[in-house]
């Protein structure tokens, strides 16, 4: 093995190190992302069941890959090196894809988050896994209504809260700062010591932080993965050319044990 062939290894060594362990994250990201999103699904529609599913494919993809590439490396298979550079083009283009989309709809999020709390407002207490996703929601943004506590007055947002249950100056317990059982009786006129941040720019901001997160690791396993990629091609390349080295001085042996007259 040539000093090229050994540097170019222990780079990809070290580069598929990298992209195993980010595939890892990016697997239990999507998990957590499934996980914490079981609690507000009824609210968005599952939105976040496709994100998450793609993270944990996505992570496993890269994850596997990753390992195959170290492996083909480090027996220098020529033909484990080129499959190992196509699979990962290929989830190259599926992540700028995946990125590409995700940035255009970006805006969407904005309607998902409005148009999630207003139905959540409107059937609350009509719907037990609606009602505890909203008190998901504004327990752990710390936020109360969609746009103010105010619209847990109104029977145009909260219809069956105000309505049909009666609680016409009442807010859930959910949105008080001191929560305890029944502390939200009585609060909706004067607001005292409840959530002020309203849940549309609680659960908006929620969804593009963790979207600027899942978008710059997605940027840095790219990178990685490119690089990871010419390296195999390079690793390739000097292996093809070993291999070729190596067949002329086997036929040069042969030639001289053939005729050891032959200088």
């Amino acid at each position: 093995m040539g000093l090229g062939t050994g540097l170019m290894k222990s780079l990809m060594f070290v580069f598929n190190g990298i992209v195993w362990v980010l595939g890892l994250v990016l697997f239990v990201v999507g998990i957590v992302v499934l996980v914490e999103g079981e609690n507000w699904n009824e609210i968005i529609d599952g939105k976040t069941v496709p994100v998450s599913v793609l993270l944990i494919i996505v992570g496993l993809v890269i994850a596997i890959v990753g390992f195959l590439g170290c492996f083909g490396a480090m027996k220098q298979n020529s033909g484990m090196l080129l499959v190992y550079a196509i699979v990962l083009g290929v989830v190259i283009l599926v992540q700028l894809v995946a990125g590409i989309l995700a940035f255009i709809y970006s805006d969407e999020a904005g309607v998902f988050a409005r148009e999630g709390m207003q139905k959540g407002l409107r059937d609350y207490g009509l719907s037990k896994s609606l009602s505890d996703g909203v008190d998901w929601v504004q327990t752990n943004f710390e936020c109360c209504g969609v746009d103010d506590h105010q619209d847990w007055t109104k029977t145009s947002v909260a219809y069956y809260w105000v309505a049909m249950l009666g609680h016409r100056n009442d807010v859930p317990d959910s949105c008080c700062v001191d929560f305890r059982s029944g502390c939200g009786d009585d609060r909706a006129t004067s607001g005292f010591n409840l959530w002020e941040q309203d849940c549309y720019r609680a659960v908006y901001d929620a969804v593009m932080d963790r979207g600027m997160i899942m978008g710059l690791l997605g940027v840095g396993v790219v990178v990685i993965e490119l690089v990871a990629m010419l390296l195999s091609y390079k690793i390739r390349e000097l292996t093809n050319e070993e291999v070729k080295k190596e067949k002329k001085r086997q036929e040069r042996k042969s030639k001289r044990y053939a005729n050891p007259y032959e200088t």
